[in-house]
């Protein structure tokens, strides 16, 4: 249990608990906000995490932007927003997680006696790599206040620990990852679609159809390595795929690189290669989709492959963190991918059930609700306050 303060390390008023902030990016469109990157689903999750702690009395959206009018996914979280040049004497711990506050508003914060930690939920040091290579010459902007503590996702320990000499944090700690599946629910009744899995169509009506949902923004996550996989399979076993969809490539079309890899395949050859617009996830599980392949570098635990798997669908994928979910094929490998693939597609119907209830099992372990991830936080923000 978190120790409960009896006094507020900010202005000496007397609380009856912890009071914590949590930032929030720039938002008009909730939805356009929450399908946009993972942070924000994240920061959501966290929000109503912090809710669920023993010791915390106040949660926050600290909106970095506005001037602390209501901010959307703060209300979607049922919690009120403060602009961040406003948390002094209001908030005990501002968690960075959404957003970057201005660095005056951080610094009079800090020195008034808050608590101030940033939350890494991205590879942000392989985007400073790749800010320079791709011409853009700036990454991660370098916070000019030290934190007093960093907490950093288990996929993104290995690479994002370096960033903790930037933070100046003493302490540098692996955070819970955690999802839930409240926004592809939502969003899947919003749509009026229904995005699980249908045995009796897939592998047995008609051949598969294959989707790439990588984002192709940057280098972590693109579409090369499953287009491969998916080449292989179809060498292997062409009958059993109708047709792949690479979602998120249409803006591609007349790169010199795209065209030429994708017009060499034979998937390209038979006709059933398709450069496609980006969809939201449930709208391409319904009607597009029969299952996904995926690859991922530093980047092993993924909200898509969350989604994926609670939908039913089969998930091809490469990341060393989820053997039990999903069919692995080796990192890197599409001639073992192709072989994964093709096994996967051959026996996925015929154990749906079963797969789908395997997949649920292991989501558990994300779960805001699960008592190992609460006391992980409650952990976590002991440390930071003692």
């Amino acid at each position: 249990m978190l120790a409960v303060r009896s006094r507020s390390a900010i202005n000496g008023d007397v609380v009856v608990g912890l009071r914590i902030g949590v930032t929030l990016g720039p938002a008009a469109d909730l939805t356009q906000l929450l399908w946009a990157s993972g942070i924000h689903q994240n920061t959501a999750l966290l929000i109503l995490l912090l809710r669920r702690l023993s010791g915390v009395t106040t949660v926050v959206g600290v909106d970095t932007a506005g001037a602390g009018a209501a901010h959307p996914l703060a209300v979607w979280c049922g919690v009120p927003t403060l602009a961040a040049g406003d948390v002094l004497g209001h908030v005990d711990l501002l968690i960075e997680c959404g957003g970057r506050a201005a660095p005056e508003a951080m610094a009079r914060f800090r020195d008034g006696g808050g608590k101030l930690v940033s939350y890494m939920a991205g590879n942000a040091m392989a985007l400073d790599f790749e800010a320079l290579s791709s011409g853009l010459n700036h990454g991660e902007v370098m916070s000019q206040v030290p934190f007093d503590a960093t907490w950093i996702t288990p996929q993104h320990w290995h690479m994002n620990r370096a960033l903790c000499l930037l933070t100046r944090s003493p302490v540098a700690a692996v955070v819970p990852h955690i999802w839930e599946p409240i926004f592809i629910e939502a969003l899947a009744r919003q749509l009026g679609v229904d995005p699980f899995f249908k045995a009796d169509a897939a592998g047995v009506a008609r051949p598969w159809r294959l989707a790439v949902l990588e984002p192709n923004v940057n280098v972590l996550k693109t579409f090369h390595l499953p287009l491969l996989v998916a080449e292989e399979g179809f060498r292997r076993a062409p009958d059993c795929i109708g047709q792949v969809l690479l979602f998120n490539t249409r803006h591609l079309v007349g790169v010199p690189h795209f065209d030429d890899l994708t017009t060499s395949l034979d998937l390209y050859r038979a006709g059933r290669l398709f450069a496609e617009d980006r969809l939201l996830t449930p709208e391409v599980l319904a009607h597009h989709a029969d299952a996904v392949i995926v690859h991922q570098w530093e980047n092993a635990l993924n909200y898509l492959y969350w989604d994926v798997l609670w939908s039913g669908n089969p998930l091809i994928h490469n990341s060393p963190m989820i053997d039990e979910a999903g069919y692995r094929y080796a990192d890197f490998d599409p001639a073992d991918g192709g072989r994964v693939l093709v096994e996967a597609l051959a026996i996925h119907a015929g154990r749906a059930s079963a797969a789908r209830a395997e997949a649920l099992t292991f989501l558990r372990r994300f779960s805001i609700d699960n008592p190992v991830v609460i006391r992980s936080h409650e952990d976590l923000i002991e440390s930071v306050l003692t």
